[in-house]
C-alpha cells in the first residue's frame, strides 16, 4: 500500500517594525521572537526576515516593507506573518494596498493578533488604526501645550539659545528648558542692528563668513538663514522669540498623499499661540520694529525696485535727447535703450560707464562741492521751508476756528444731555461725531507742533563738502544699500542725462537732489515725496 506524500511546509516572510526613538530595538528582536514561536508551532518554514527601525507605519516607503513587497511578487513566499496589522501600515490606503498584492501573489498575511487577514480585518482594522494615528497627534499636542503653559518651549532650539539639562524633584530629565548663550545673543543684536540700519542680509552674511562667525549649524551663513519666513515667523528677523515672545501652533504638519513625507502648512495668525518668556529676550522692542518696518517697506515695494543697483550709476543714466534709458550693452559701455533697439532715437553716441562714473564723482566733488553752490542750495531750501511754514500758519489758524467752534457745540450738547432735553439718542450721537472730529484736529494740529525745523548751522557749506568727501573717498567695492556710501551718493543724484557733444563725445548734466544734499548735510532724513532737483555739467 503506497505511503501518502507529505503535505508541503508552507514558506514564511516574517515582518517587524518599530516606529519611534521612544521604543527600543529590542521591540524588533522581541517581535521576531514571538513570529518565530508561532511558525514553528505551525510547521512553517522561516525563509527570511524583514524590518524597519524607527520609521513610522504612517509611511509607505520603508526599506524593509519594500524588499518583502519584492520576495513576495517574486513567489518565495506563501505567508507573510507579522505581530499585527499595524506593523505593516497604519495608513488604510496602504494597508489596503499591501493587502491586494499579498493576494495577488498567491500569498496570505497572518497576524499573532486576528490569525488570518481578510478584506474585513483591512477596513476595520485599517480604520482604527488610522483614527489612532490621529489620536495620537492630539495627545502630542495637548502636551506640547501643558509645557507652553509652564513657560517650556515645545520645538526644536533656535540660534542663540542653547538646551538647559537639569533634573526634577522626581530625579527626571525636564524638558523644554531653553537659556540664551551671550555670544551667539551679540551676533543676532548685531544683525538684527545691522538691518535695520539698512544693511542688506548678503552683506551681513558676507561680513560674517569673513570673520569665521559659525552659524546656527556650525556652517557658513546664508541670507535664507537671517530672513527666513514671514509667514512662518521663522529667520532672525521674523522670529518674535528674541522680544522674548514663544508663538506655539506657527503651522501643521500634513501628510503628502504619494511620499507620505511630513509638510508644513503655516497656520492662520489667530490659531496661533504666544507666551511671554522674557528671561529668553535678546533684542528689545524699538530695535524689533524697526527690523519689522524695514521688512514691510521691502515686501510693500514692486519687484522692480527690490533688486539691488549692479553699478553706482545704474538706474540713474538717462538719454539727453529722448529722454529713455541709457543702459550698458557691451564691454562696460552704455547707450541709448531706444536708439539700440530699433533706431527709435538719434542719440547714437556711446561712453564708458567707467568714464560715466568718474566724469559724475570729479563734477559732484568740484562743482557741488564749493562755497557758492552749496550756499545757493541752503538760501533755496530756507526759502521753500518759509514758504511751507506760511502755508502750516494758515492751516493752524483755519484748525483752531473750527476748534473753538466745535467746543462750543459739544458745551451745548452736554448741557442738552444734563437738562434730560427731548432726543437723547440724536444729542449723543451728535456729541460723538464733533468729540471724534475735535479729537482729529487736535492730533493735527500736535503733529504740525511736533515737524522739527532744520536747523542749517554757519558752517553748512564745510560740513557738506567734508561729508561728500568722506563719501566719495569711502567707495569701494561694496554692496549698494541705503547706509553704503554709494547708496548715499546715489541719495545725491537724482537723473544723469547724457547726450553727444558738437564736438564729438558725450556732455553729461547731472541733476542733484537739493533734499538729499541738506539733509547730507544736516544728519537729517530727505524727504521723498517731492525731489527738489539743480543741474550741473560734469566736464
Amino acid at each position: 500500500m503506497p505511503v501518502p506524500a507529505a503535505a508541503p511546509r508552507h514558506r514564511c516572510a516574517i515582518y517587524a517594525r518599530f516606529s519611534s526613538d521612544h521604543q527600543k530595538d529590542t521591540s524588533v528582536d522581541d517581535q521576531l521572537r514571538d513570529c518565530q514561536r508561532f511558525a514553528e508551532a505551525k510547521g512553517w518554514d522561516v525563509a527570511e526576515v524583514f524590518s524597519d527601525a524607527a520609521i513610522s507605519g504612517a509611511r509607505n516607503r520603508r526599506p524593509g516593507l519594500t524588499a518583502l513587497l519584492s520576495a513576495v511578487a517574486e513567489g518565495r513566499f506563501d505567508v507573510v506573518l507579522a505581530e499585527d496589522q499595524d506593523r505593516l501600515a497604519r495608513d488604510q490606503e496602504d494597508i489596503a494596498a499591501i493587502y491586494k498584492r499579498v493576494v495577488f501573489a498567491g500569498a496570505r498575511i497572518v497576524t499573532l493578533a486576528a490569525g488570518e487577514l481578510n478584506e474585513l480585518h483591512i477596513g476595520l482594522k485599517g480604520t482604527m488604526d488610522a483614527l489612532e494615528l490621529k489620536k495620537m497627534a492630539e495627545k502630542i499636542r495637548r502636551g506640547q501645550r501643558g509645557a507652553l503653559s509652564r513657560g517650556r518651549v515645545p520645538g526644536g532650539l533656535c540660534y542663540g539659545y542653547e538646551v538647559v539639562r537639569r533634573l526634577d524633584a522626581r530625579g527626571e530629565l525636564e524638558r523644554g528648558l531653553r537659556q540664551v548663550v551671550p555670544e551667539q545673543a551679540a551676533i543676532v543684536r548685531r544683525i538684527c542692528e545691522e538691518y535695520a540700519d539698512g544693511r542688506s542680509a548678503k552683506a551681513i552674511c558676507r561680513d560674517l563668513n569673513q570673520e569665521g562667525v559659525p552659524s546656527a549649524r556650525g556652517g557658513q551663513w546664508r541670507p535664507s538663514t537671517i530672513i527666513g519666513n514671514r509667514g512662518r515667523a521663522l529667520g532672525i528677523l521674523h522670529n518674535p522669540i528674541y522680544t522674548g515672545l514663544l508663538l506655539y501652533n506657527r503651522v501643521r504638519m500634513l501628510r503628502d498623499p504619494e511620499s507620505r513625507n511630513r509638510i508644513s502648512r503655516p497656520n492662520p495668525e489667530s490659531e496661533r499661540e504666544a507666551v511671554r518668556i522674557d528671561e529668553l529676550r535678546i533684542i528689545d522692542d524699538a530695535l524689533w520694529q524697526r527690523v519689522q518696518e524695514r521688512r514691510r517697506s521691502y515686501a510693500e515695494q514692486p519687484l522692480t525696485r527690490r533688486r539691488r543697483p549692479r553699478h553706482l550709476l545704474s538706474g540713474l543714466l538717462r538719454c539727453g535727447v529722448c529722454g529713455g534709458s541709457y543702459s550698458v550693452y557691451a564691454a562696460g559701455r552704455v547707450a541709448c535703450t531706444a536708439h539700440r533697439s530699433g533706431g527709435l532715437c538719434d542719440n547714437g553716441a556711446t561712453i564708458a560707464i567707467a568714464e560715466v562714473q568718474r566724469r559724475v564723482l570729479t563734477g559732484l566733488r568740484d562743482r557741488l562741492l564749493s562755497a557758492e553752490a552749496v550756499s545757493l542750495l541752503v538760501r533755496e531750501y530756507h526759502r521753500e521751508r518759509e514758504q511751507h511754514r506760511r502755508q502750516r500758519a494758515a492751516s493752524n489758524r483755519t484748525r483752531t476756528k473750527r476748534l473753538a467752534q466745535l467746543q462750543r457745540e459739544i458745551d451745548r450738547l452736554v448741557s442738552a444731555l444734563a437738562q434730560g432735553a427731548a432726543g437723547f439718542d440724536e444729542i449723543r450721537s451728535a456729541l460723538a461725531e464733533r468729540t471724534r472730529e475735535r479729537d482729529r484736529l487736535n492730533a493735527e494740529v500736535a503733529d504740525e507742533g511736533a515737524e522739527t525745523v532744520i536747523a542749517l548751522h554757519p558752517r553748512i557749506a564745510e560740513a557738506y563738502r567734508e561729508r561728500v568727501q568722506q563719501l566719495i573717498g569711502g567707495l569701494r567695492r561694496e554692496e549698494i544699500t541705503d547706509a553704503s556710501s554709494s547708496g548715499q551718493i546715489r541719495a545725491l543724484i537724482h537723473a544723469i542725462h547724457v547726450a553727444p557733444a558738437e564736438a564729438g563725445g558725450c556732455t553729461i548734466e547731472v541733476r542733484t537732489s537739493l533734499d538729499a544734499a541738506v539733509a547730507l548735510a544736516t544728519g537729517s532724513t530727505a524727504r521723498r515725496a517731492a525731489v527738489r532737483s539743480v543741474s550741473m555739467v560734469a566736464e
